[in-house]
């Protein structure tokens, strides 16, 4: 059987979720550097810290407002002012030169940047739902960004780089959240019809995973952000770079067996970050510990954010979880900068590092359960084919299904148009959806299984199950 092979549409959502992440990258950048020149150096781990708060409650604020606004036109408005009310802090924020005007764009700037993140997030877990491609696009997408960002700061003025990147990413950001012709965000989606306990009870061990592993991050961006703002080291220079490689690889990782090695090479890269604090305060081997570090960072970043788009479409609040990994981590690296930063100063990078480790091993522990479960859900088609010589229809269908990566709301619309002769309104008030809503399902089935009409998709199913 060929392998499906990755649509235009994937690859844009991709693009659309890398320059989400450049703009929020550049941004934080920004306000740091911009921290030190007009609040001095002292105060940037501090900002850094309120800042990580504003990005989580940003993240927060998506699911709220979509709470809140319930209708279509509504949700599509609120979308538009939002993203001209980030480009407009974005404005203040590189003329800002009173303390309390940056302080008061800064927290805008990072607030709204996360609201449209959340947005993106949200996006992205809906449309990637059961796809093979989710782990690579994102780490290459997040390592493009870092590049990308590498570049831009060390070729251009930072006040170019800045206001240029920023209103380009957010502009493109929101014109395709709005443009998207498979666009889940302004409508409530098929709800999700099967039993979600046992993956909940994942979902929480999840969080209590990536809080020990922020505690770890935490610990050393609190040293690395206050080496940088007194210009000891330059963490935005080419050591950098480790940090999109961490990114690639472990979006290319993730993908293998449907995340079967990520958790474990995660905490690999933690106990190998570990040692990299025992290099922090050497002038002269602190590229070696800093590249660790950022290695494990895009480790870290790539699990959060994979296993929490993967769980998203399956709880009842999709627009919540699938941004849970970036506001688990946002509000646990921001209780955790300053302390660490003091404990620092107070005894050095050992006390520290023996940290690390410990926590290490602790994370270890509280993934084991979710190892032992298995975060496969389904089987290679494969392997059922050979254990199951006489198939059911619906297992055939199911199993169709996996084929094309069709997600759990595409099925129960193919499993419609496959069994029933019912038209395209007659499926909506079947499923309790809009017109409009499975017609975007029906265009998504028909792009992934490289169909154009319902007999097409009928003759495709039917080889399938002949093959």
């Amino acid at each position: 059987m060929k392998r499906q092979k990755l649509t235009p549409s994937e690859f844009l959502y991709g693009l659309c979720f890398a320059l989400c992440f450049f703009a929020f990258m550049l941004t934080e950048a920004f306000i740091n550097e911009r921290c030190a020149v007009i609040l001095g150096s002292g105060a940037v781990n501090s900002v850094y810290t309120f800042g990580l708060v504003c990005t989580g409650f940003g993240f927060l604020s998506f699911s709220l407002l979509r709470r809140l606004c319930k209708k279509e036109k509504s949700r599509k408005t609120a979308q538009i002012i939002i993203g001209v009310l980030c480009l407009g802090a974005a404005v203040v924020l590189l003329f800002a030169e009173q303390p309390a005007l940056f302080l008061t764009s800064s927290s805008a700037a990072l607030l709204l940047t996360g609201h449209i993140s959340g947005c993106v997030y949200y996006n992205t877990a809906m449309y990637f739902a059961g796809s093979r491609y989710t782990g690579r696009l994102i780490g290459m997408g997040m390592g493009a960004a870092i590049l990308l960002q590498f570049v831009v700061q060390n070729l251009m003025p930072q006040s170019v780089a800045f206001i240029i990147s920023i209103l380009f990413s957010v502009a493109f950001v929101m014109y395709f959240i709005m443009k998207a012709p498979k666009d889940w965000i302004l409508e409530n989606p098929l709800p999700y019809s099967a039993d979600t306990k046992k993956e909940f009870k994942k979902a929480l061990l999840l969080i209590v995973a990536v809080v020990l592993m922020s505690l770890v991050a935490g610990m050393i961006d609190s040293v690395l952000t206050a080496f940088n703002a007194e210009k000891s080291y330059d963490i935005y220079g080419g050591v950098r770079l480790f940090y999109a490689l961490g990114l690639i690889l472990a979006g290319f990782l993730a993908d293998i067996k449907e995340r079967k090695y990520l958790p474990l090479s995660t905490v690999c890269t933690i106990l190998l970050s570990s040692v990299c604090m025992f290099f922090l305060s050497d002038e002269v081997s602190y590229f070696a510990g800093t590249a660790l570090m950022y290695l494990y960072s895009g480790f870290y970043v790539i699990f959060f954010t994979v296993m929490f788009l993967d769980f998203a479409p399956k709880s009842s609040r999709p627009e919540l979880w699938a941004g849970m990994g970036r506001i688990v981590r946002s509000f646990t690296v921001a209780a955790t900068v300053l302390p660490a930063f003091n404990i620092y100063g107070a005894v050095g990078n050992t006390v520290l590092a023996v940290v690390s480790c410990l926590l290490s091993i602790l994370i270890l522990l509280v993934l084991l359960p979710y190892l032992s479960s298995a975060a496969v859900s389904l089987k290679p088609i494969e392997e059922l084919i050979s254990g199951s010589p006489e198939l059911s229809p619906q297992e055939r269908l199911k199993l169709f299904a996996q084929y094309c990566s069709l997600t759990p709301r595409e099925t129960e619309v193919l499993e419609k148009l496959l069994t029933t002769e019912d038209g395209v309104q007659e499926i909506a008030d079947s499923l309790y959806i809009s017109r409009r809503m499975v017609q975007r399902y029906i265009s998504s089935i028909y792009e992934k299984t490289e169909t154009k009409t319902r007999l097409g998709l009928f003759q495709s199913y039917m080889n399938f199950t002949a093959e």
